[in-house]
Formats: structure tokens, C-alpha cells, sequence
């Protein structure tokens, strides 16, 4: 217990020192400089979902600035986009395929699914609960039910040509599944597609051509990832969706 406690006061030291050169905790999980230092600040968030950080040490932590929630930025930038369009609709209700704003019909689709699977923070559903979101449009779900036993039968999506292959992102509870429709279901796919009795979850449908997405990396330098088009996106890309729900700006 002696070492993990001084363990624990060397890394914060450290911390202090890429604050006050950095002006801000935002640690990358991959800091080349620092690798130790990027996985200790990732550890913390974690362990503090456990309880296994101390109140003395959270607000050390949080004297500083540390960010628990990096995740929270993005939710909140999409929050004022959705700001943005009902000051100029009058409404909350972004079409789900609005070409416009791909990102923000897929965030408000993404809210949707996530508060009926009951994993959508109860804060954040007030927010969007007081600027008037209709958590069902229509009072029914616009997503195309399906059923997956006669799709595993006889799929039509089997038959497609792998030319006619169109790339999607079905968000299954905390995780995006890609599936282009050809060939076996992804088995967590399958999985949920059977526990909603043989509806699709929401999707991100991808272009079919090639992108070139912008992201932040180190010191809040911009890194370009390029995706041909087809096949499995860059992990880098994948796991950026995974924590923001929405895909990285691209061209």
C-alpha cells in the first residue's frame, strides 16, 4: 500500500509539471512523452468509476483542472449545435438522414437510442428533456424492423455484389458495429438485432469514397487518417467513435 501511495504522489507531480507547461491536464492516453504519465491519468478516470480513488485525491485532482469526462466536450459542443438548429426550426426534431449536418442527425438519433437502452446520463437527458426533445418522433421509433431469422434464411443483403456493398455503423448499446450487409452478421449484431425481436439498432451509413478525417493528437495537433472507402475503418477512427458517438470531421 506504501509504494502505490507514492506511486500515486510521483505521478501526480508529473501532472502538475505537464500543467503548468501545457496550461491544461488534457493528457493524451498515447503521450509520447510521457507514456507512463497518459496511462496513469486514463487509470484515475477509471479507477475512480470503481470508488477506488479517494476523496482527498479527486480533489487534489480536481484543483488542478482534471478533466474526468473527456467525453463530455463533444457531447456538449453537438448540445449546441442542436441549440443552433431548433433556434432556427423551431424544433428539436433533426431528419435522420439531414445532409446538411450528417454528425447532428446521427448524435440526435444516438440520444435517442441510448436513453430507451437506459445507458444515456440522467443529467444530460434533462438538458435535452428542457429544450424540448422528443425522445420518440411520431410516438414510434422510425427504424425499419426486420426479421433477423427470415434475414439469416434468406437474406437480401447476402445477394448484394460486393460493389453494391454500403458501409454501416449500427450502434450496439456503448459500441458502433461495422457491417457493409454482405455475408454472416457480426455476432454482436445478431446478438442485439435478436434481443430487440428482429429490429436493426440506429446506423451511420458511410460514403462509399474515399475520406480523408481530421482528429486532434498530441499537444492538440491535427492528425489526418485516410479510409478508402470500403472495408474496416482505421482503429483510430473506430475508437473515436466508440467515445464521442459521432465520426471525426472529414472531407
Amino acid at each position: 500500500m506504501a509504494r502505490q501511495g507514492v506511486d500515486w504522489e510521483e505521478m501526480f507531480k508529473e501532472l502538475v509539471v505537464f500543467c503548468e507547461q501545457q496550461g491544461h491536464c488534457k493528457v493524451p492516453a498515447a503521450y509520447k512523452k510521457n507514456p507512463q504519465l497518459g496511462r496513469w491519468v486514463a487509470v484515475q478516470r477509471y479507477r475512480r468509476k470503481l470508488g477506488e480513488v479517494t476523496a482527498k485525491q479527486i480533489e487534489r485532482l480536481d484543483k488542478l483542472g482534471f478533466e474526468w469526462s473527456p467525453t463530455g466536450r463533444v457531447w456538449d459542443a453537438m448540445f449546441e449545435r442542436l441549440l443552433k438548429f431548433k433556434k432556427k426550426q423551431g424544433h428539436c426534431d433533426v431528419p435522420s438522414q439531414w445532409e446538411r449536418d450528417t454528425n447532428l442527425a446521427t448524435w440526435v438519433s444516438n440520444q435517442r437510442h441510448r436513453n430507451k437502452m437506459g445507458t444515456l446520463d440522467p443529467k444530460r437527458v434533462k438538458r435535452l428533456k428542457e429544450i424540448g426533445f422528443a425522445w420518440s418522433v411520431y410516438g414510434k421509433d422510425r427504424v425499419r424492423k426486420k426479421s433477423f431469422i427470415k434475414a439469416q434464411e434468406n437474406p437480401e443483403t447476402t445477394n448484394k455484389k460486393a460493389s453494391d456493398a454500403e458501409e454501416r455503423l449500427y450502434h450496439v448499446i456503448s459500441e458502433y458495429i461495422q457491417y457493409n450487409g454482405i455475408g454472416p452478421v457480426p455476432p454482436k449484431l445478431g446478438k442485439c438485432i435478436q434481443q430487440r425481436g428482429g429490429e436493426y439498432p440506429p446506423y451511420i451509413p458511410l460514403p462509399n469514397r474515399p475520406l480523408l478525417f481530421k482528429m486532434s493528437g498530441e499537444n492538440g495537433r491535427s492528425v489526418k487518417i485516410k479510409w478508402d472507402g470500403k472495408g474496416a475503418l482505421p482503429a483510430d477512427v473506430h475508437d473515436y467513435l466508440n467515445e464521442n458517438g459521432v465520426l471525426p470531421s472529414h472531407d
